[in-house]
């Protein structure tokens, strides 16, 4: 066959860069090696973008010096009055902080309405959520709080300074703090001042220790290993709350669950760690009604008999009859399944006949490495879910291939396709950790933050 003919390069140039400036930054910025007719066309799409995104992908393989260099040149040669979106990834260099200030002033200067300054890349123990580069957080410049054109802010790895001056935030809907020194008094003040807010994630936040929400207007919250002494945590008359995430993994304390659950008894998807199954076990005759649940993700840390025994007990102290949507996020490790934790009594995960799945249709297991307990979950499910579509399981990743994941593969799928089921027309697809199968968890952050803690050297089944 010939070489097809390349009519695009053969278009105007003025409509080349209206193509252009379609495309991510630095996949526009690729299409200078096509050939001669595309060379420095990128720059037009530069020059008006309203979108400048320096993530991950940008940030991969440039030094901090080279960085800060080709995004001090970028955002010089941009000249739109007006930023849509604006992202930084990188670190807080002490080096660069007066850099990483004119950015921020370089956005808000233009009326940016989505900033997310992510300062996040660096030596993190996903663990406990800390960060062992030894940096200290980045000091928020004023001009990031005269900003009054935001809509949604995203915060990492920064410092506040107080008193906090929020009078220009009136219109921020969306807000996400993470590793950061806000405290309690701090969190009000937002609360008061922005008052179309819908959206709240707090994340690692330790000096956070109290958290006190009381009105109706938030629509999303997420907490993420966000305080010393949350035993306080008030979500009264949150009726109109649809979206939660809780989650006290590498907490210094725990909230304090039975008191909290109450609260989110309208959310229609949730997010929860094995500390909430254990607190909700060991609380014995509790009950929450979940009317609303359609779509739960449960991140465990470890897998042992126990662990099954709270899974249990939350769906039979947790009424959810409309769950249509299962994530579960497993650890990398096997445990020994007999190792006692939380001085849990053991029962059998598939004794109780009074639980039952009407309506779920999706189940996805991530980190399934064919454990024993692993096996005993998912027979649990596909046993009680009588109208399943499709259960995804998701090897965990492995750091170095030894050639032998198309193997275990198959002995995993062999074994599960054994299991009854109760769903006659249930799909069972099997495959390694990064293949892209097109389900992901609202809640997609926490999804992406623990999936990978630390990698096993290989798969073990049995």
């Amino acid at each position: 066959m010939g070489r097809a003919e390349d009519r695009i390069s053969y278009l105007p140039d003025p409509v080349l860069q209206s193509i252009l400036t379609m495309l991510p930054l630095k996949s526009a910025i690729r299409t200078d090696v096509l050939s001669k007719k595309w060379r420095n066309l990128w720059k037009y799409s530069l020059s008006t973008a309203t979108a400048l995104e320096f993530g991950e992908e940008f940030a991969n393989n440039q030094s901090a010096k080279d960085f800060v260099e080709t995004v001090n040149r970028y955002l010089s040669q941009n000249d739109s009055k007006k930023l849509e979106r604006f992202r930084i990834f990188f670190s807080p260099f002490e080096l660069f902080a007066s850099e990483i200030a004119r950015w921020i002033s370089f956005a808000a200067g233009k009326g940016v309405r989505y900033l997310d300054i992510d300062l996040s890349q660096g030596f993190r123990n996903l663990v406990d959520g800390e960060f062992t580069d030894g940096r200290s957080l980045f000091e928020l410049p004023s001009s990031l709080f005269d900003c009054d054109s935001l809509i949604d802010l995203r915060i990492s790895r920064c410092f506040f300074f107080t008193p906090l001056n929020l009078t220009n935030f009136g219109g921020l809907q969306s807000l996400s703090i993470s590793h950061s020194n806000i405290n309690e008094e701090m969190l009000q003040g937002i609360l008061t001042e922005c008052s179309l807010l819908e959206s709240l994630s707090l994340r690692n936040c330790q000096q956070l220790g109290v958290i006190s929400i009381t009105f109706g207007i938030l629509f999303v919250i997420c907490f993420g290993a966000f305080g010393r002494a949350c035993m306080e945590t008030n979500l009264s008359n949150l009726f109109s709350l649809e979206d939660a995430a809780i989650s006290s993994i590498g907490a210094y304390s725990e909230p304090d669950y039975i008191y909290l659950l109450p609260g989110l008894s309208h959310v229609q998807t949730l997010t929860l760690c094995t500390k909430a199954l254990v607190h909700l076990h060991l609380s014995e005759q509790y009950q929450i009604e979940l009317q609303n649940l359609h779509e739960l993700q449960l991140v465990l840390t470890s897998m042992t008999d126990e662990d099954l025994t709270c899974f249990y007990t939350f769906f039979y102290s947790c009424s959810s009859p409309f769950l249509d949507k299962l994530f579960i996020l497993l650890p990398t490790h096997i445990d020994d399944p007999n190792e006692e934790k939380y001085w849990v009594r053991v029962l059998n995960p598939l004794s109780p006949d009074d639980i039952s799945f009407d309506h779920l249709k999706m189940i996805k297991v991530t980190n399934f490495k064919g454990s024993r307990n692993e096996m005993r979950l998912v027979s649990f499910l596909l046993q009680k879910a009588a109208i399943l579509e499709t259960l995804v399981l998701v090897l965990p990743a492995v750091q170095e291939g030894n050639g032998k994941e198309t193997l275990v593969l198959r002995i995993l799928r062999g074994q599960v396709l054994l299991l009854e089921k109760a769903s006659p027309c249930a799909q069972i697809i099997l495959h390694e950790f990064g293949e892209d199968d097109g389900l992901n968890p609202t809640h997609v952050e926490i999804y992406n933050d623990y999936s990978c803690l630390p990698d096993i050297p290989c798969m073990v089944t049995g």
